[in-house]
């Protein structure tokens, strides 16, 4: 009987310093999706996708030998995809065969560089103009309050 048990236990040590398997998942072409499907999914046309790939892809690339790094392209999807729809990181990683810790990584990478980059494009409005934008919400809502009632 003890003879038993210590087989049990070696195998189990055995079993417990094999190395865990590596998974390959397959990355299709995200932008191979038609206009309106691209559009559905990640709330930009094809032309934005690429002109925002072409603005800050130079600070994603990156220089790694490894097989299944992630590319610019990829990455810009990734997080558009997650602003777009606001679910979590384990669903938006999935969705693209990406595990939650690099879609998390990717996202906090992607919204900094998006900020840093268009800078010169995204402004707050101010003074004058910020009460005109204001005003101009406050329409939209009494209009949408009247026409619910």
């Amino acid at each position: 009987m003890a003879a038993v048990h210590r087989r049990i236990r070696r195998n189990r040590r055995y079993r417990m310093a094999l190395p865990a398997p590596r998974v390959f998942r397959d990355r299709k072409d995200p932008l191979a999706l038609d206009e309106n499907e691209l559009f559905e999914r990640y709330r930009f046309r094809r032309a934005s996708i690429l002109f925002l790939h072409d603005e800050i892809r130079e600070n994603l690339e990156r220089d790694t030998h490894r097989n299944m790094a992630l590319s610019p392209i990829l990455s810009i999807l990734l997080c558009l995809r997650f602003l777009a729809t606001g679910a979590t990181h384990l669903l938006i990683g999935d969705s693209l065969n990406i595990s939650r810790n690099a879609a998390g990584r990717e996202i906090r990478t992607v919204t900094s560089l998006i900020i840093r980059v268009f800078r010169r494009f995204i402004a707050f409005p101010v003074g004058e103009i910020a009460y005109k934008v204001m005003e101009g919400f406050r329409r939209i809502a009494e209009t949408c309050s009247r026409s619910s009632q």
